[in-house]
């Protein structure tokens, strides 16, 4: 008598090769899915729009103050004295970084457990921001918000996002 030949695979051979790739698809997905840069830029983008927010309240204060024509004032927010250019807040340690609100731990110029950093920018009245995920310096990376203040009467600050390493 002749036994019938059978082929395929087995039930344990079948387990055996989805575990496989179970385990292969969780140590490479990863790799293939970066959603920490997603993450930064998304925030990056939310902190834009605080920034841009901010200077447009300031202004309306410096409207009040009757100093939204002047190059320099300062003006009196929350009992601190803020740096104002034509009105918007100046790109300086005074200026813009002064309105920001961050939560107490959010927010540390020189601490690495923080989740946003900053520092005056190469040129004048500018101020940089970057994401506390990286312990690099922000220009290195290509991976920052920049604030440029105004620079004439009725002209907005400039905020922009560069994003290239991130």
């Amino acid at each position: 008598m002749h036994r019938a030949r059978t082929s395929g695979f087995t039930l344990i051979e079948l387990v055996v090769v989805i575990i496989i790739l179970g385990v292969l698809a969780v140590s490479a997905a990863p790799k293939f899915l970066d959603l920490s840069s997603e993450g930064v830029i998304a925030t990056s983008e939310n902190l834009k729009g605080v920034i841009n927010s901010t200077s447009t309240l300031v202004y309306s204060k410096s409207v009040i103050e009757g100093v939204e024509k002047s190059p320099s004032a300062e003006i009196m927010i929350n009992g601190q004295l803020v740096e104002v250019v034509y009105g918007y807040p100046a790109g300086t340690k005074n200026g813009i970084s002064a309105v920001i609100d961050f939560d107490e731990g959010d927010w540390n110029n020189n601490q690495r457990d923080s989740d946003w950093h900053s520092r005056a920018s190469v040129y004048p009245g500018a101020w940089i921001y970057w994401h506390g995920s990286f312990d690099e310096d922000a220009g290195s990376l290509q991976c920052y918000l920049r604030y440029r203040q105004s620079v004439a009467v009725n002209a907005r600050p400039i905020i922009d996002f560069e994003f290239r390493e991130c």
